[in-house]
């Protein structure tokens, strides 16, 4: 039998992992999610693919690949790709990001999504709030220590750190031998010893290739690392010296950072007030015991945005939401505790200080990455003038969900694939200095790499 590999995203780009591996009659894809940079010469925030037009849009402009018996027949309506039974056998989701799980709603519904049992949680939590990449697929879930068949092909899942809980690394055991794919990953999060616990299992099958995220990997990567530890450190710092308000921004469903922040509350006296989404999060996470979360109406409130005109009326609201209403603070509590409350606030919720008014002189937290593309400058230019605008001093504290350069570098060689397939790294390039074992093989988007 013939094994390959095919990346039809990921390549020379952050995000956007869609990765077939075809051992004969197997095929399966690892992950498949939508790259930061896609499509930004012709979409940006004003100009989205339609959703009406299935795949068709994407299809245009060469940004999803049209493979025979992956999409659903709704996503193929106005294409010319015609919709075939399922010839993809499964998806393998590494976690709940959307650059590696953003596309997955244009599948045919009858190819199974297998994915870790929490990202399973996180999943049930965004449907519920709005809707997610997996709703209508058959998902079946794993933990570290299963192992799973998939036709020919023999799945060992091993959890890494990220910046989500419930991310994994895999070994696949095909008929020309083990290939690994790591994921996205770091060593400086909480649970870094996760990642070493793949290295080991990787090492341990001795890959015949490892296919290995390198988000930092670039010539400007001369960032000091932080950790969590750090982040709750230098946050309680900027509690203990502010009176004032102070806000953040950050991805909700990074957990660490929660529990980052709620932390530095615990060690301030304040209160930590969280959106609706994020409180529905740690609501469905709590069941899994693997996980600390703070809990929701002793740990931390919610904050209620003004949904009707008069006011905060229980029919204003969604049936998920109303459960919140009783540990909700309104902008009218945040203005009156303003020195007793660090708030959380998704970008689109920026309009709410407007009605809570701040004082001037308190501080925004930026706990997410830096830019690292144009709309990305125009949001953080966006984010600017609001703090700005209210007087707010700009602070940015934030932990990377992905290994520095050297850390890479290190993964690649303790693992020590006999071909090195980098991909979500903008520098490929840079693994042929990086990788001191094995042959880098730089992927060509659609191209198959054979085993």
């Amino acid at each position: 039998m013939t094994v390959e590999i095919t990346c039809y995203g990921g390549v020379n780009e952050i995000g956007g992992n869609k990765i077939l591996v075809s051992d004969g009659d197997t095929k399966v894809l690892l992950d498949f999610g939508a790259g930061f940079s896609e499509g930004l010469d012709y979409f940006d925030s004003g100009i989205d693919p339609r959703h009406v037009n299935g795949a068709g849009d994407y299809f245009e402009f060469g940004l999803l690949p049209e493979l025979p018996g992956l999409y659903s027949e709704t996503s193929l309506k106005n294409t010319g790709l015609r919709h075939a039974p399922p010839e993809i056998d499964a998806i393998i989701l590494s976690h709940y990001h959307s650059d590696h799980m953003g596309r997955i709603s244009l599948v045919d519904p009858d190819i199974p999504v297998y994915c870790g049992a929490t990202t399973a949680l996180i999943h049930q939590a965004s449907s519920a709030s709005g809707g997610s990449s997996l709703d209508g697929r058959e998902i079946r879930t794993f933990r570290t220590g299963d192992r799973f068949k998939v036709g020919a092909i023999e799945v060992q899942p091993v959890h890494v750190d990220h910046s989500i809980p419930g991310a994994y690394g895999f070994v696949l055991q095909t008929s020309e031998g083990p290939i690994a794919y790591t994921g996205d990953f770091r060593f400086h999060g909480p649970m870094g010893s996760m990642t070493d616990d793949f290295v080991e299992a990787a090492q341990e099958a001795r890959p015949v290739a490892l296919i290995t995220e390198g988000t930092r990997v670039s010539t400007g990567d001369k960032k000091r690392e932080m950790g969590e530890a750090e982040v709750a450190e230098e946050t309680t710092r900027l509690l203990e010296a502010n009176p004032h308000l102070v806000f953040s921004s950050f991805r909700g469903n990074d957990v660490d950072r929660v529990l980052s922040f709620y932390r530095a509350c615990e060690a301030t006296g304040r209160r930590l007030v969280v959106s609706m989404k994020v409180a529905l999060l740690l609501e469905e996470l709590k069941v899994d015991k693997r996980l600390k979360v703070p809990r929701v109406g002793r740990d931390v409130s919610v904050y209620l945005r003004r949904k009707g005109k008069g006011g905060y009326d229980d029919s204003d609201y969604y049936k998920w939401e109303r459960r919140f209403l009783d540990h909700g603070f309104t902008a009218e509590d945040v203005k009156k505790q303003e020195g007793k409350v660090l708030l959380h606030l998704d970008r689109w919720y920026l309009p709410e200080l407007i009605d809570i008014r701040p004082e001037k002189g308190g501080v925004y937290i930026h706990a997410t990455t830096e830019a690292f593309n144009e709309e990305g400058e125009q949001d953080e230019k966006i984010i600017r003038n609001w703090v700005d605008h209210f007087g707010f001093d700009y602070h940015q504290i934030h932990a990377s969900g992905h290994a520095p350069m050297e850390r890479v570098g290190g993964l690649v060689n303790r693992i020590g694939g006999k071909k090195v397939i980098p991909i979500h790294t903008g520098r490929p390039d840079m693994f042929r200095k990086l990788a001191k074992k094995g042959d880098v093989v730089l992927p060509t988007k659609g191209k198959s790499i054979p085993l």
